[in-house]
C-alpha cells in the first residue's frame, strides 16, 4: 500500500511576531484538516526548539485540543533540522503497519522570538556538546569550514558556488509563502556582509517562523489528485563530520537515496523536481554531487548552465529552498513535501510541464541524520 498526500497547509515563513507557536501549528493543521476531508486518528508534532524559544512542551496535546480533536495518539518528534522529514517518515510507517486510516504531521519552529546570541546558539544545538558546542563552534562556521574543504579539493570558487544562492531567489520571485521574494545579483551576494569566511550573509538560510502540515492516509477524499509517497528512507552518520574517515563524502545522503531508489523502483533520471537540503551552496553542491545529478566538482557550472532551472528536466528548489523560501528547523522537511506535491498537483505558484516525480531530502547538521521521500503521481 501506497501512503497518499491527501491534504497541505503552510504558513508563510517570516517574523510571526503576534502569533505563539500554537497559532503557527494550528494555521498549517487546519489547512491540511480541511483539504483532507479527513479526521486524523494520530498526530505527530515535529519541532526542535520550543522548550528553548517558547518555554512549552506537551505541544501535541495542547494543538490536539485547540483542534477539538481527542481521544487520539499524539506525541512529539525531535530530530534537529531533518525533524519534519523524520516524522512523515513516521507517519508513512505507522500507516503501513498499524490500524491508522490517517495521520497529521505537523511541523513548526519560533525561531525570531530569540536574541541573536540565543539564536547561534540554538541553531547548534543538534551538534555534540562535549565536541562543538562547549568550544563556541557555530554551525556557519562548521558550514565555513567544509565550504573551504569542498572548495579546495574541487578548485571551485565562493563566486562560483554563489550561483546557487542566485537560482534560489530568482526561483521564490512568485512564492507567496517564501520568506524572500526577491532576486539578487551574483555582484549582491558576493559583497554581503562575511558571516564566517568564505560564507557571506547571502549565502545563507536565514531565520524564521513557520508552520506546515501534512495529512496522510491510506485514502485520498481531497478534491486533488492523488500524490503517493513511493519510498520514505532515513539513515544516520557521525554526528561530527571531521572525525569521518572521508570529510566530503555524504554517507547518510548516498544510504538514503540508494534506499529510496530500490523501494520505489525509479530510476534517477526519472526525477523531475529536487527539493534538496540548500543550507548553504557548498552543501547544495556536494548533495547534488552524491546524488549522481552533477558530477563531482561541476555542480555550480550546471547551475550556471542552467540545468536547474524551473523548466528544465530537474527543477531545483522550485519555491527557493532554504535559502530563499526559508528554514524553520522543523517544519522545513515538510514545506518541501508540500511543494513537490502541489508541483504535482499542478497548483503550485510556478505552472511546470511534464513533472511526475520529486524527491525531498531533508537532513540535519552535515548529513548526520538524512531523511529522503520520492513522491509520485498516481499511476
Amino acid at each position: 500500500m501506497q501512503t497518499k498526500i491527501s491534504g497541505t497547509g503552510l504558513t508563510k515563513i517570516t517574523d510571526h511576531w503576534s502569533k505563539s507557536i500554537v497559532d503557527l501549528a494550528i494555521d498549517s493543521a487546519r489547512q491540511a484538516i480541511s483539504e483532507s476531508n479527513t479526521s486524523p486518528d494520530m498526530i505527530i508534532f515535529a519541532n526542535t526548539l520550543s522548550s528553548y524559544s517558547s518555554s512549552q512542551e506537551n505541544l501535541s496535546t495542547i494543538i490536539s485540543e485547540e483542534l477539538g480533536l481527542s481521544d487520539i495518539t499524539t506525541f512529539k518528534l525531535e530530530s534537529s533540522s531533518c525533524s519534519g522529514a523524520m516524522a512523515v517518515n513516521i507517519g508513512h510507517k505507522l500507516l503501513n503497519s498499524d490500524n491508522l486510516e490517517s495521520v497529521l504531521i505537523i511541523g513548526a519552529e519560533k525561531m525570531t522570538d530569540l536574541s541573536p546570541a540565543e539564536t547561534i546558539k540554538a541553531t547548534a544545538l543538534g551538534e555534540s556538546y562535549e565536541y562543538t558546542q562547549f568550544f563556541g563552534i557555530t554551525m556557519n562556521s562548521l558550514y565555513a569550514l567544509f565550504s573551504r574543504l569542498y572548495m579546495e579539493k574541487y578548485d571551485v570558487t565562493s563566486e562560483e558556488l554563489s550561483q546557487f544562492s542566485v537560482l534560489s531567489h530568482k526561483h521564490s520571485v512568485t512564492c507567496k509563502h517564501a520568506q524572500f521574494n526577491r532576486e539578487f545579483s551574483l555582484d549582491s551576494i558576493n559583497k554581503s556582509a562575511t558571516i564566517s569566511s568564505p560564507l557571506r550573509m547571502l549565502n545563507c538560510s536565514p531565520i524564521g517562523d513557520g508552520s506546515a502540515s501534512l495529512v496522510l492516509s491510506k485514502t485520498n477524499n481531497s478534491n486533488f489528485d492523488d500524490v503517493n509517497i513511493l519510498s520514505s528512507t532515513s539513515s544516520n552518520s557521525s554526528t561530527s563530520f571531521f572525525s569521518r574517515e572521508d570529510l566530503l563524502k555524504f554517507y547518510s545522503t548516498t544510504s538514503c537515496l540508494n534506499k529510496s531508489l530500490a523501494e520505489s523502483k525509479i530510476k534517477l533520471e526519472d526525477i523531475d523536481l529536487l527539493e534538496i537540503h540548500d543550507v548553504v551552496p557548498a552543501i547544495t553542491a556536494n548533495i547534488l554531487e552524491t546524488m549522481g545529478f552533477s558530477k563531482p566538482g561541476n555542480a555550480s557550472s550546471d547551475v550556471l548552465s542552467g540545468r536547474y532551472d524551473l523548466n528544465s528536466k530537474v527543477t531545483l528548489s522550485s519555491s527557493g529552498g532554504l535559502k530563499a523560501r526559508g528554514n524553520p528547523l522543523s517544519a522545513t522537511g515538510i514545506y518541501q513535501i508540500i511543494e513537490v506535491t502541489r508541483q504535482l498537483q499542478n497548483r503550485s505558484h510556478a505552472d511546470l510541464e511534464n513533472k511526475n516525480i520529486g524527491l525531498c531530502h531533508n537532513m540535519s547538521g552535515i548529513d548526520s541524520n538524512t531523511v529522503v521521500h520520492v513522491l509520485g503521481v498516481a499511476n
